[in-house]
């Protein structure tokens, strides 16, 4: 599992971007982390699943290599910004998840409030991915990520 590139020394669990890192404590990123490995694995065809802020910055990933998180983090903050724009300049309202479709499978990301600020869970498939089993999947690791983070203990 990958996180931001740096980690702490005396646990070995990968430490958070700086815009979540005061109020995601390193147990709650490894839980974070956890849940992303159960949702690649009890999945069909999910290749990666990431964590980012909203700002574009990693939490969490299953992706081994921490600079195409940090990418794949910083796309999907972008993307996540200008799916929203797009839907208030529509008069729509905020957009539950972004979906894209190509022949080599699906990149779903959807907005995860929690207390510290939104975050952004992307999962990237292959085509033997199922669209609904993977938004159904999704939204629930998105609803256990929201537990996670608000049973987490606030730093004070």
């Amino acid at each position: 599992m990958s996180s931001s590139s740096s980690s702490d020394s005396s646990t070995g669990v990968p430490s958070a971007a700086p815009a979540v890192q005061a109020s995601l404590r390193l147990v709650t990123i490894a839980r974070l982390a956890e849940l992303l490995g159960e949702l690649q694995r009890g999945t069909p065809g999910i290749l990666s699943a990431t964590l980012a802020s909203a700002d574009g910055f990693t939490v969490a990933s299953t992706l081994s290599d921490s600079q195409d998180a940090d990418k794949l983090s910083a796309m999907s903050g972008s993307l996540s910004a200008l799916a929203g724009a797009m839907t208030r300049e529509a008069g729509h309202s905020a957009p539950e998840r972004l979906i894209l479709e190509s022949g080599s499978g699906h990149i779903v990301s959807m907005n995860v409030p929690v207390p510290s600020g939104d975050l952004v869970l992307t999962v990237v498939t292959n085509e033997s991915s199922l669209l609904g089993k993977l938004l159904w999947s999704c939204r629930n690791t998105a609803d256990q990520v929201v537990a996670a983070c608000a049973a987490a203990p606030q730093p004070g």
